[in-house]
């Protein structure tokens, strides 16, 4: 039993390989350090990343958690002349943060080098990936494909939005809960909706309520969602129709549209139901008259925003076979 072991790695992300690293040291040792670098160079926030590992550790008596930089230090041995260089800068660098260890985990070559430079035990785990096949590689490069190596507390990070637009009337809440069933997976209804029903109408200074009540919504169902979850329209949807329902007044939310779509991450798929069907009324719709209208206007907000967009049309069917076939595609 060691007193003291250490665990170094990106985690980029976490995944099932790295706690099944980690439960390794776990068992052998009174106390596992665990140290997660990061930098600038990283697309995957270190804060999301050591989130994920409090989630599963953070309780864990026997686990140190530590965040460090590691921003201009060489990240392989490579990258020096010698390993005596390479690894000046990295047994300081442990070393000022956990005073005493007696062995490494890893499950890589380079921890026989680690561990001599470090004067400690290196201890080599699932070296071949038999245990556990996945890479953090793997993950980045199609984290859908592998999501049973992705542990459920960080998934929503990797869950793919797609977002159903259209003017009214085209099929946009039927579609979204249709395909929400087909990949049984979480879909957040047309917000507004719910509030003009509730209200019986709508006042300009209900659009950021809006605006917000729906994201509060979809930060919530993305948490338990199926690897991707459908929205029924979004903050475009909400910011054209404030200036459909009130052009007169509309400045009053423009600021506030205008920073939260230029600040918010884009969707993974937008898909723009056109209007080429019957409308129907149902006592809530004001623009019938000029779908095709309120179409183009949608279609050039997502071009000039740079948006990965499909348009579908056609029959009911059509548009649900076309969805689904174009999500298929693109989660190849």
């Amino acid at each position: 039993m060691f007193k003291n072991s250490l665990v170094i790695g990106k985690f980029f992300p976490p995944h099932s390989g790295h706690f099944f690293l980690i439960d390794t040291a776990i068992s052998q040792s009174k106390t596992v350090h665990v140290i997660m670098t990061y930098n600038s160079s990283q697309t995957i926030s270190h804060q999301i990343r050591f989130e994920g590992l409090k989630s599963i550790y953070g309780d864990n008596p026997k686990v140190k958690l530590y965040s460090l930089s590691d921003e201009g230090m060489p990240a392989y041995d490579y990258e020096c002349e010698t390993l005596d260089e390479f690894y000046s800068h990295w047994v300081p660098f442990i070393y000022e943060h956990i005073k005493e260890l007696d062995a490494v985990f890893t499950s890589e070559d380079y921890g026989d080098d680690f561990a001599k430079y470090l004067g400690v035990k290196h201890v080599l785990v699932d070296k071949e990936r038999k245990q556990v096949p996945i890479s953090g590689t793997l993950i980045r490069t199609n984290p859908l494909k592998h999501w049973e190596f992705i542990p459920e507390q960080i998934r929503k990070y990797f869950v793919k939005k797609i977002v159903i637009m259209g003017p009214e009337s085209c099929g946009k809440s039927t579609l979204t809960k249709n395909l929400a069933t087909y990949y049984n997976t979480n879909f957040v209804v047309e917000y507004g909706r719910i509030v003009f029903e509730r209200n019986n109408g709508v006042t300009i200074d209900d659009f950021i309520p809006i605006s917000k009540g729906r994201q509060d919504l979809e930060d919530w169902l993305i948490q338990s969602s199926n690897k991707l979850i459908f929205c029924d329209t979004e903050d475009i949807t909400t910011y054209l129709f404030s200036k459909m329902y009130y052009p007169d007044e509309c400045e009053k939310v423009e600021e506030y549209f205008k920073e939260v779509l230029n600040s918010k991450p884009k969707y993974d798929l937008y898909i723009l139901l056109s209007p080429d069907c019957k409308a129907v009324q149902d006592g809530t719709r004001q623009f019938l008259d000029t779908r095709w209208d309120h179409y183009k206007v949608i279609k050039s907000e997502l071009i000039s925003r740079g948006c990965n967009f499909v348009e579908i049309g056609g029959s009911w069917k059509n548009r649900f076979d076309s969805s689904v076939k174009r999500i298929n595609s693109f989660l190849v």
